[in-house]
């Protein structure tokens, strides 16, 4: 696998400065059905640019290899939740032809077709079919399997919409001048973004990895939407970790980049040395049977434990809720996918539950609709 090396800041273009690096780190965060032997693994290194500050990955995994297969299910309350407050925020400035671009469950161009005021919604996404289940899908809906490319964009656009998709962009700042190109002044760009200082803040490990591959903040975003001709109309926090924006494109924006992040690397590394500590304190609680001892999240949330030095072996299986994960394996790892109902018939089971921002309900729901013997190493 030949990989993309970042040779200078995406933002500014400055000298990169490596602050910490996982060696041979799983590439994929997901599951699969095949053999360890063919997983595939690279450095993950932290980088921090000495100009604006910004904090991104120097290693890049080539995307037909990173996203060879999808893991965009819509499993809990909290997303289906943010897909319906997203809808609500952007519905008075949707009409005629949509691009959704990242929509590979579909969660919001079904909610755009029942729209009157919409006539056509094209979805870019490389794994899109994964999500059909054969189902009858509205005719104003139409898939294009790939990712987003320009010369594939068919009639003109009224608005841009993604949820989700700005922190996996390679080169932020290029790609969505791409989208605003497809727009008239005056149009809309509408989507979702983590907001990943905050994300690390909370110590959450579903921050930055492969495929959140810069640390997206405010002001990261609003310099991306600057430099593409686009102004904010209309923002909103779903949590503390996630907005919503309404962009307007403006071709007489300046677009000069006055960006500086100084703290962006220190909230890295408080991120870092909390986890090397965690991991130690995680480890001095199992002291009990493996086959009581469970960890929860067959994602990104347990490949970064074990990266920080957690050992697999200490875990009977990986615990996840997505039916489609069920009987398999965490990429990178020898723990099978189990079902969090297997906690039914143990006694005291032991679950280390480090989930983000669904740590809570995910909990919740264990105790009260499984075992609520359960106990939590959070």
């Amino acid at each position: 696998m030949k990989m993309i090396k970042r040779e200078a800041c995406i933002m500014c273009k400055g000298k990169l400065v490596d602050l910490h690096k996982f060696e041979d780190f799983p590439i994929y965060m997901g599951v699969t059905g095949s053999p360890i032997e063919n997983d595939l693994y690279s450095d993950m290194i932290f980088s921090s640019c000495k100009k604006c500050g910004t904090v991104q990955l120097k290693n890049l995994i080539p995307l037909d290899i990173l996203y060879a297969k999808g893991h965009a299910a819509v499993i809990g309350d909290t997303w289906k939740r943010h897909h319906d407050e997203f809808y609500e925020f952007i519905k008075d400035y949707i009409k005629g032809n949509i691009v959704e671009i990242g929509g590979a469950n579909l969660m919001v161009s079904k909610k755009l077709a029942r729209t009157k005021s919409v006539d056509k919604i094209t979805v870019f996404d490389k794994n899109i079919l994964q999500y059909q289940n054969n189902e009858e899908l509205s005719d104003k809906i139409k898939l294009k399997e790939d990712f987003f490319n320009l010369n594939d964009v068919e009639d003109d656009v009224d608005v841009i919409v993604h949820t989700h998709l700005i922190e996996h962009l390679y080169n932020p700042i290029e790609e969505i001048y791409e989208m605003s190109s497809l727009l008239k002044d005056g149009s809309y760009m509408m989507f979702a973004y983590p907001v990943v200082d905050e994300m690390l803040k909370a110590k959450f490990t579903n921050a930055m990895n492969f495929e959140h591959s810069y640390l997206i903040d405010k002001s990261v975003m609003t310099a991306i939407l600057k430099a593409s001709n686009f102004e904010i109309v209309k923002t909103k926090n779903f949590s503390p970790y996630t907005s919503f924006v309404i962009a307007k494109k403006n071709k007489s924006i300046k677009k000069e980049l006055n960006l500086s992040n100084p703290l962006q690397q220190q909230i890295f590394e408080e991120f870092f040395q909390h986890h090397l500590h965690d991991v130690k304190q995680i480890t001095k609680q199992l002291s009990i049977s493996k086959d009581r001892t469970f960890i929860f999240g067959a994602h990104i949330f347990t490949q970064f434990l074990l990266g920080f030095g957690l050992e697999e072996e200490s875990f009977s299986n990986v615990l996840d809720n997505d039916p489609a994960k069920i009987g398999n394996r965490l990429y990178g790892t020898s723990l099978q996918v189990r079902s969090p109902k297997i906690l039914k018939d143990i006694e005291n089971p032991v679950v280390v539950l480090k989930a983000a921002m669904y740590t809570e309900e995910i909990k919740r729901d264990i105790l009260e609709n499984i075992n609520p013997d359960t106990r939590f190493i959070l």
